[in-house]
């Protein structure tokens, strides 16, 4: 790649290693998607790791789609009716 410009290479470059994406993968079924979170519950898809091909074709879940997820949370609540306050 050539770049033309008026400025010292280093000012162009400047951070470019410092990049890193976050980056996840994500089990949606029989399918592993790798994905890159934007927000609260939103991901953006950035890769499909799978050897089918007609998974490929199946549109919500192509490279660059948004999807809205829920994070699993830690505790089951229905455990929470089990604990008992300390002391007691």
């Amino acid at each position: 790649m050539y770049v033309y410009s008026p400025l010292p290479p280093e000012l162009i470059w400047e951070g470019m290693d410092d990049f890193c994406p976050q980056r996840q993968e994500f089990r949606v079924g029989r399918l592993t998607l790798e994905i890159e979170p934007l927000g609260f519950n939103q991901a953006r898809i950035t890769r499909l790791l799978s050897t089918d091909p007609a998974d490929y074709l199946y549109s919500p879940y192509q490279p660059g789609c948004i999807i809205s997820f829920a994070p699993k949370s830690i505790i089951d609540p229905r455990s929470l009716n089990n604990i008992k306050p300390a002391g007691l």
